[in-house]
């Protein structure tokens, strides 16, 4: 009866250790690699001033508002683009990524400055056709039909002028407009219907948690699609541990290969710095479009997300922990 007991043991104990076996970068390429996402995000920015108006923008360039209209129809039209990575945490379409990918932030303290210049370059503005308005007005000396048409003039922007000044355009309300698509591991871009429809369904308040969901519109993960599993090991990550990060630097530019078929890249690399609760630091090459990446450990299981480098450097970048990952999931 014991050499049983003992032979259950020494069984438990076999297969235990074997599902935590270390796995090889090419066995976590293929098993994980299907559940990596490219995120192609189209966007543009609806500014709501004081008096109820809207204007709309595609982003801040030297420190000025690119493509400034009053035509939300221009501003689609002309809309930016960015790209990220996101990868499938549950069987209905769920898809995890970074804020800023799902939701690209803009400076309010720049828009702000830069309303603020335009509303004393209208004013001025405004003045002068006033000031033009009111020579105008007594050259005609004795035309009243001419004089009356400049009075209007002057008086239409004497009150277009107070209009503007009364505004506060430190009290002003930016909304981002976002077309969320994500394209998956081994396809093809051929046409629209390539791309797959998703939708924001929640998004980190907590400054230092750049975290967002989004899910696909038919709200169910694809048949074969690799569904990723966070770690059940809450500690923090050992120096010199060694993680894989599976991801889409710069996006489709590295993504699509010759055969027009998108293909993911997968890197290594260690820890290099003790965390500190908000970040890891790991030595794991990326550029700009693997935002949102899984960094997983030897045994495929996500312990943190990509989501910052150091600029002109590809040799360290940052992840969000796994403990802030499992807190942003439980509060949503």
């Amino acid at each position: 009866m014991k050499i049983i007991k003992c032979l259950a043991v020494i069984l438990f104990v076999f297969s235990t250790n074997s599902c935590k076996k270390a796995m090889s970068t090419d066995e976590i390429n293929e098993k994980a690699s299907s559940g990596v996402v490219l995120i192609m995000n189209y966007f543009y920015y609806s500014v709501t001033l004081p008096n109820g108006e809207e204007i709309f923008f595609n982003g801040i360039q030297d420190n000025e508002l690119v493509g400034l209209t009053d035509n939300e129809a221009e501003a689609m039209d002309k809309c930016s683009g960015a790209s990220g990575t996101g990868f499938f945490i549950s069987q209905d379409g769920l898809i995890m990524t970074n804020r800023h990918v799902a939701k690209p932030d803009v400076s309010e303290d720049l828009v702000i400055a830069f309303l603020k210049d335009l509303k004393r370059a209208l004013k001025a503005k405004y003045s002068n056709i006033m000031n033009d308005a009111s020579d105008k007005f007594y050259s005609y000396e004795g035309n009243s039909g001419v004089q009356q048409e400049y009075a209007e003039i002057y008086n239409s922007y004497k009150q277009a002028r107070e209009d503007i000044d009364d505004m506060d355009m430190n009290d002003i309300d930016i909304i981002t407009h976002t077309k969320l698509f994500v394209v998956y591991n081994g396809s093809h871009i051929t046409k629209a219907d390539d791309l797959n429809e998703c939708e924001t369904v929640a998004v980190s308040e907590d400054e230092s948690v750049d975290l967002a969901l989004i899910q696909l519109k038919d709200e169910e993960t694809p048949e074969g699609k690799y569904v990723f599993s966070l770690s059940k090991d809450d500690n923090d990550l050992t120096m010199d541990q060694k993680l894989f990060m599976i991801g889409y630097n710069r996006g489709l530019t590295i993504a699509k290969t010759s055969e027009g078929e998108i293909q993911s890249q997968m890197y290594t690399g260690y820890v290099t710095q003790k965390g500190d609760g908000d970040k890891i630091l790991y030595s794991i090459p990326s550029q700009h479009g693997s935002s949102g990446s899984p960094v997983v450990n030897e045994q495929c299981e996500v312990v943190a997300v990509n989501f910052a480098g150091w600029d002109n450097t590809q040799g360290f970048n940052y992840g969000i922990p796994l403990k802030k990952v499992k807190q942003f999931l439980k509060d949503n």
